[in-house]
């Protein structure tokens, strides 16, 4: 079904590909150079060859019966609604790093958009994790701080009237998931913590945040690093209107869920947050909530990884072994009274 949809985005690139690059000259073969499979799509990297350059596109085509109730069709429509209204957005305030939408495709099941040059910031962590020095030019720590400026100019562009807090949700999405991860380990001490904490936090929280649209999908896999600034692709998970600290937290609950990996150390960890917080613009007591946020997150990874097949028991049991350490470990840092 993905091949028979890709044979009708090439031909529609062949027909009109040369209206999105009327300085690329006369248009002369358009080429599908590999794919990557995902749970629920495909992404395709199609090059479109012109007389006096080459351009590069992607096309994400989501897998028929991979898509749950809204199917490939619908999924593409809300991803594809997405991205048009943020480049929308982003062109007219003169911001860069979202892709520019190439024809429509949502009736295929399909989202095309030009192909962001880079590589992904946790291509970047990893290396520095891994390669002594790699990081010692800097590299990392402007790529941090690029990160935040990007997602504080993402808000404030889309940003909404500040919403009202509802912390007695908040805590009582806590407690589910901490009694979620109990049955996998997680050590009453740490629920402790965690639970204690959070009220103790949201107490002297404040009763508005900032409003505007959330991505939902703020990782450092998904963040994009190139040579002319940060860029972003994916708005499947996208939401008009949310509270903007879900995706500092998301982000940063990602970063520290890295140190999972017994290469990956708290130091490069701990900087890249605190120069993407000061960056993004976070005060102290906005960090306090961020960091609650951030333990939900990072619990919900956590429960997450219990769906793993059965047949995979002994992944299974690593999985939990190594999270609820270092669940333990994120609460102790966050959200002990000394933090």
């Amino acid at each position: 079904m993905a091949e028979n949809v890709m044979d009708q985005i090439v031909a529609a690139l062949r027909q009109d590909g040369a209206r999105y690059y009327p300085q690329g000259g006369e248009l002369r073969n358009v080429r599908v150079v590999g794919h990557t499979p995902k749970t629920d799509h495909y992404i395709y990297d199609i090059v479109i060859d012109f007389a006096e350059r080459s351009e590069r596109v992607a096309a994400k085509v989501y897998r028929a019966g991979k898509c749950g109730p809204l199917g490939a069709k619908g999924m593409a429509e809300i991803e594809g609604g997405n991205l048009n209204s943020v480049f929308e957005i982003f062109m007219k305030k003169k911001l860069t790093g979202v892709p520019r939408p190439i024809g429509e495709f949502t009736e295929l099941g399909a989202v095309v958009a030009e192909k962001l040059p880079g590589v992904p910031l946790q291509s970047i962590i990893m290396k520095a994790a891994l390669l002594p020095g790699y990081a010692d030019d800097g590299t990392l720590r402007a790529a941090a701080k690029a990160t935040g400026d990007w997602l504080r100019r993402f808000h404030k562009a889309t940003s909404e009237m500040p919403a009202p807090f509802d912390g007695i949700a908040l805590l009582g999405d806590l407690e589910k998931l901490c009694a979620n991860c109990r049955t996998s380990g997680l050590d009453d001490a740490s629920v402790q913590t965690i639970i204690t904490g959070t009220k103790s936090i949201l107490s002297r929280t404040k009763k508005a945040l900032p409003s505007s649209a959330v991505l939902n999908d703020f990782t450092p896999l998904n963040v994009v690093i190139g040579e002319n600034g940060v860029g972003f692709a994916d708005f499947a998970k996208m939401t008009r209107t949310g509270n903007s600290f879900q995706d500092v937290a998301l982000f940063l609950a990602s970063v520290e869920a890295l140190e999972k990996y017994p290469f990956c150390n708290r130091t490069i960890t701990a900087e890249l947050q605190e120069i993407f917080l000061e960056a993004y613009g976070i005060t102290p007591q906005d960090e306090q909530v961020i960091r609650v946020l951030k333990m939900k997150a990072l619990l919900a990874m956590f429960a997450q990884g219990r769906g793993v097949k059965e047949s995979a028991v002994r992944k299974k049991v690593m999985w939990a072994t190594v999270m609820k350490r270092f669940i333990a470990q994120a609460a102790e840092r966050s959200l002990s009274p000394a933090a």
